[in-house]
């Protein structure tokens, strides 16, 4: 049992520094863009955006896959939680 904990740890730890990752790259990426661009901050913010979402959205897969169907497969009601 305590093999089965430490996946589940090291997945966390591996999703946790993916979802950093994303945010400072698409931050760094925006910061870039704006200096290049002179838009600052709006490209900052986009980029911290899309790496939050990217990087939550990873999280997610990672941590709960059973939150998400593969494409094109429904879910029956019973598997859901629904009554």
């Amino acid at each position: 049992m305590p093999e089965a904990r430490s996946d589940y740890g090291s997945n966390a730890l591996s999703a946790a520094m993916t979802f950093a990752v994303a945010v400072a790259a698409f931050a760094l990426l925006g910061h870039w863009l704006d200096e290049k661009l002179d838009s600052s901050p709006w490209l900052l913010v986009v980029g911290c955006v899309l790496g939050t979402a990217g990087g939550m959205l990873h999280l997610i897969r990672k941590l709960a896959p059973e939150t998400f169907s593969r494409r094109g497969e429904r879910r029956k009601p019973s598997e859901r939680g629904d009554a």
